[in-house]
């Protein structure tokens, strides 16, 4: 039975990266590389190399997927394989160097509420992970075995890794510095080939693309800027991922206790190859967050397992097998909640509810109750990134198969709103009303919404949907004030009698 439960772990963790897989409708990211997908190659690579902040290989992976599948689950079936995948080549690494102590580690990497929501959505996260793991072990199974095979599976797995995210550096940065650090046991001189192929490899990229890239990180804006407070929340991210809610102190005040009481312990734990190579990447990673202030926690999300590899050897050094048992089996079932609410769609405990803004279900509601003669208006901006090469777009033009026109208002793209709003309402005899109050200011949303409903049309149908508070308000001291992400309104223009 001992035999089976690593392979009931990977198994299970596999299984809850394709569950409801198809379920949502595309996430506004995900656009950026279904958007991407829909260029021709050549100019898809442009765009990347002079305008975006990753690399290419990814990007390029999802514009061949897309010739075959523009589904949900589809185009998100990749990131879930690579997902479960890389539940499976942890598996390997752990077996490899942790004699026998990987089970916790294994069980906390596959539950992860942050890993099975990157293995959901059409970004690189879990491709990274995976081939960062995969670059990872096949880097220790050189360093053992020194056979040629394991080294270029290293560097074929280091490049991808460099060509899915700029971050992928760290791992290769971590595995000079445990050569240098071992150099004794591992004889620096057996690693400098396949390093030099690495190089190499990443020299086209790293020759100009990154600098441009590099550039444009540096101009974007940035909610968090105190390192602390960035820090704090990548150690939160990788416990709970962005569907529990921080101020839901029942689960997150014992989780936090109990994940930093391990990681703390672990830091100063045994020292052997795997556990400072994971001190390495740790403090690599500590270095991106307090130099690059566009570091997010999924940026680092490719790191994950290492963290729950020092938070196992927190573990490790509890002297009781009763009490090593029970913390954790508690570790693992903080993750619960977390899942739970994900599955469910509670968008109070997620940190970003435009992840569960229903594009597919509401157009289709338009498509089956829509009449001649009316006009859907929506207040989402549409993406200008592509002009010269795509129309403007945004997901309801996407989604929306119906044969109303679909009319943009917002700040960016109307001055005179209320002279807009005046000719729709004369040319059409009735309008939906799509009004985005987490993407676009609530004045603006409720201006358009009074100017119809201001004895000007008849409600028909009305729809409030993901319901959502801003966790910075709160912390600011404005209390949790709750509104609806999306409100939906089909209005009929009132007839006067002549």
């Amino acid at each position: 039975m001992k035999r089976r439960i690593p392979f009931i772990i990977i198994l299970l963790g596999s299984a809850l990266r394709f569950f409801h897989l198809g379920n949502r409708s595309f996430w506004c990211d995900e656009f950026l590389a279904i958007s991407l997908a829909r260029l021709k190659l050549s100019e898809m690579l442009g765009f990347i190399i002079g305008t975006d902040a990753h690399p290419p290989l990814f990007y390029t992976i999802v514009h061949f997927v897309f010739n075959f599948t523009q589904s949900e689950f589809g185009l998100r079936f990749l990131p879930a394989l690579f997902g479960a995948g890389a539940i499976f080549v942890f598996y390997l690494l752990l077996k490899q160097r942790r004699d026998g102590d990987y089970l916790f580690p294994l069980a906390l990497f596959a539950l992860s509420p942050a890993a099975i929501l990157w293995s959901q959505m059409v970004k690189s996260y879990s491709m990274l992970t995976f081939f960062t793991l995969l670059s990872v072990y096949a880097f220790f199974s050189y360093a053992k075995s020194r056979r040629r095979g394991h080294a270029a599976l290293w560097a074929l797995s280091a490049l991808a890794a460099l060509y899915l995210h700029n971050y992928g550096v760290i791992v290769l940065a971590a595995q000079v510095c445990t050569v240098f650090i071992y150099r004794k046991e591992l004889r620096p001189k057996l690693f400098l080939t396949p390093l030099l192929v690495i190089l190499l490899g990443y020299l086209p990229y790293l020759a100009g693309p990154v600098f441009s890239q590099v550039s444009f990180v540096k101009g974007a804006t940035h909610t968090v800027t105190n390192p602390f407070l960035r820090t704090a929340y990548v150690f939160y991210y990788n416990i709970f991922g962005e569907t529990l809610s921080p101020i839901n102190l029942k689960f997150v005040l014992p989780g936090v206790f109990l994940f930093f009481a391990l990681f703390l312990r672990g830091l100063f734990s045994r020292r052997d190859l795997m556990h400072d190579f994971a001190l390495v990447v740790f403090m690599l990673a500590l270095i991106f967050i307090v130099l690059i202030k566009a570091t997010i926690p999924q940026n680092l999300m490719h790191l994950q397992p290492f963290f729950f590899i020092i938070v196992a050897s927190g573990l490790q050094r509890v002297s009781s097998k009763r009490w090593k048992s029970v913390f954790s089996v508690i570790a693992v079932l903080f993750f619960i909640p977390s899942l739970y609410y994900y599955y469910r769609g509670e968008s109070l405990q997620y940190h970003d509810a435009s992840k569960l803004i229903p594009y597919r279900q509401v157009s289709r509601l338009i498509q089956d109750e829509g009449k001649p003669g009316e006009a859907i208006i929506f207040t989402e901006v549409r993406s200008r990134s592509f002009a010269g090469l795509i129309e403007p777009e945004n997901p309801w033009d996407w989604y929306y198969k119906g044969n109303l026109p679909l009319i943009e208002i917002n700040p960016i793209n109307v001055k005179e709103p209320y002279k807009e709003l005046e000719e729709i309402y004369e040319q059409y005899d009735g309008v939906w009303l799509l009004l985005n109050y987490g993407l676009t200011d609530r004045s603006w949303n409720d201006g358009i919404k009074d100017f119809f409903l201001d004895g000007k049309s008849v409600k028909i149908k009305e729809l409030r949907l993901v319901k959502n508070y801003s966790f910075l308000d709160y912390l600011k001291g404005k209390g949790k004030k709750e509104y609806y992400f999306l409100e939906v309104y089909h209005l009929r223009k009132v007839q006067h009698d002549e």
